[in-house]
């Protein structure tokens, strides 16, 4: 009987091996790999943040470096602000939160009509310390941490949408 119930469980757990079921938390691979993102050419962003957002794009669209004549243009705004949080006696801080904003429009690169546009959210917080050298370095891993999160964001979004323009 014991036999009876394992492969009644195989059995219920077969169609799960291909209906693209993921673990929502587990690691992912590149697993919105889209060949049309090689085809997004990602237009220069201001701001030292908005050079690693841009860099960070460019490999994460082409990550084989092919030459692909360009079929859209991204354009990104990036709006930045930081907080003070954990406000002491003396009005100094011992924790700060850094929020990144990204608007984007993807273009078409022949005509520069916008087929799609969104905007990406990030958030970061690191402790304040006494020594301004280890605050700073604090300060830029934050901002790190939130361009790797606006980068993964844009990229599965805008994966999403070249894949329904292609199926559609």
């Amino acid at each position: 009987m014991w036999w009876f119930s394992r492969v009644l469980l195989l059995l219920l757990l077969l169609p799960l091996a291909a209906c693209g079921f993921r673990p929502l938390y587990a690691e992912r691979a590149q697993e919105l790999e889209e060949p049309g993102l090689a085809a997004v050419k990602v237009l220069p962003i201001k701001d030292r943040i908005g050079q690693l957002l841009e860099l960070s794009l460019r490999e994460s669209f082409n990550p084989r470096g092919v030459a692909v004549a360009p079929r859209y243009t991204l354009t990104i705004a990036l709006t930045t602000s930081r907080v003070d949080l954990g406000l002491q006696r003396d009005a100094t801080s011992t924790r700060a939160r850094v929020d990144v904003y990204a608007d984007f429009v993807l273009a078409d690169a022949g005509s520069g009509k916008a087929v799609y546009n969104g905007r990406s959210q990030s958030t970061s917080a690191f402790n304040v310390l006494d020594d301004a050298y280890s605050a700073q370095v604090a300060e830029d891993d934050a901002r790190t941490r939130t361009v790797r999160d606006l980068s993964e964001d844009i990229h599965t979004r805008l994966a999403l949408f070249l894949r329904h323009q292609r199926a559609g």
